[in-house]
């Protein structure tokens, strides 16, 4: 009772504050313009009453994007981050502003940390730097990494926006909960080259994608599963994402996804703070979703063997690391109905078909081969 109480009491402030505030947090259709959401979000209020002051609460804030080689089998990820940006001394552990690429089909991962002193953010438009030579726009993105182990990394490449999802509506930038997430280029196409030690690629039009984490803490547990690689269905784009994380400092009852699909020229939202019924299962490899509004319901099953899977590490501002299991190149199966009020049944749409989807689970815990493959978490009435 107390649970369901303290759920309530949730929902209502939830409610009273998309009252107050503006509803909308609207998806940027307009690619010449800066997106505020793919800016710099840390000690964004401070900047804009311009009244000197630096939050010192524990901060992370990253900018992630992936690239995909269908015709090669091969998928990259790339990170642009820092941790606790206020403490310029390093008097946490934790504190640090870095750097990760990583190849999952060489199942490698080059980082580079560098002092806070040497990330820089704009708050105006997208653009990231971190040491000399590592540089994240909304255009763009290149690095240059060499690690005392001896491994290299250089690349650079240019990204076309095609498609942004905003997962949390008006939820978006508000500090609801203590992690937002906001795929900004949930669909893109990529241009460019990259070398990592002695792997080397040249690409041109590869599907990619460009998100955003920030907030405060990490999430309980997390996952994810995006693809905009659908066999006969270029332009078809799925992301999806949550977790259960806190929500107002303190309560952590609440725990659900979000999802969006862009299919033929249209878009197709369900949100679990918006009323739409989401039922999800994961049991490692295989991960089952459901969704339903009003007029639309979606059907997902995603799959990917453990091999292809690697943990990636992030650091969480209480000096803890977060394991974050992912795959690049999993297996999609995806139905979209629509509501027939004359026959009073589901009709299917569509469905599509990927084998580049990107899933992911993500939590405290670090799990061996087995344990992994026996975890089972389940969300509204799963078998």
């Amino acid at each position: 009772m107390k649970n369901n109480f303290l759920y309530r009491l949730m929902f209502s402030a939830i409610i009273v504050l998309m009252l107050q505030v503006s509803i909308g947090a609207k998806e940027n259709t307009h690619d010449s313009l800066p997106d505020p959401m793919n800016t710099y979000q840390f000690n964004r209020k401070n900047y804009e009453l311009q009244n000197g002051k630096i939050d010192r609460k524990p901060w992370f804030e990253w900018w992630y994007y992936k690239v995909v080689l269908p015709n090669k089998n091969k998928s990259f990820f790339f990170v642009y981050g820092v941790v606790n940006p206020w403490d310029t001394s390093h008097s946490s552990s934790a504190t640090r502003a870095l750097v990760n690429v990583g190849s999952f089909s060489s199942n490698n991962i080059i980082e580079e940390r560098f002092p806070v002193a040497e990330f820089n953010a704009s708050y105006t438009t997208t653009q990231v730097n971190v040491g000399r030579y590592n540089l994240a726009t909304d255009k763009r993105f290149l690095g240059q990494l060499t690690t005392a182990q001896g491994d290299r990394a250089r690349w650079d490449i240019s990204i076309n926006k095609k498609w942004a999802f905003n997962a949390e509506s008006w939820a978006l930038g508000k500090n609801i909960t203590n992690i937002e997430w906001y795929p900004a280029q949930a669909d893109a196409l990529c241009s460019g080259t990259l070398t990592i030690n002695t792997e080397e690629e040249s690409f041109k039009d590869a599907p990619c994608y460009q998100d955003r984490n920030w907030g405060t803490l990490f999430p309980e547990w997390w996952t994810w599963i995006v693809s905009n690689h659908f066999e006969n269905n270029p332009d078809s784009t799925l992301a999806l994402g949550g977790g259960k994380p806190t929500i107002f400092d303190h309560y952590n009852g609440f725990e659900s996804v979000s999802i969006g699909l862009k299919h033929k020229g249209k878009t197709y939202e369900w949100r679990p703070h918006e009323g739409d019924y989401i039922k999800f299962e994961i049991k490692f490899g295989q991960w089952v979703v459901e969704a339903l509004n009003k007029k639309y319901r979606i059907k997902i099953k995603a799959y990917a063997a453990r091999e292809k899977f690697m943990d990636l590490k992030f650091m969480t501002p209480q000096g803890q690391w977060y394991h974050d299991y992912e795959a690049l190149q999993g297996d999609l199966d995806l139905q979209l109905y629509e509501w027939n009020p004359m026959k009073q049944a589901w009709s299917e749409i569509d469905r599509l078909i990927s084998h580049q989807a990107g899933i992911e689970y993500g939590s405290y815990k670090v799990y061996d081969s087995n344990s992994l493959l026996a975890l089972d978490l389940c969300l509204l009435g799963c078998q």
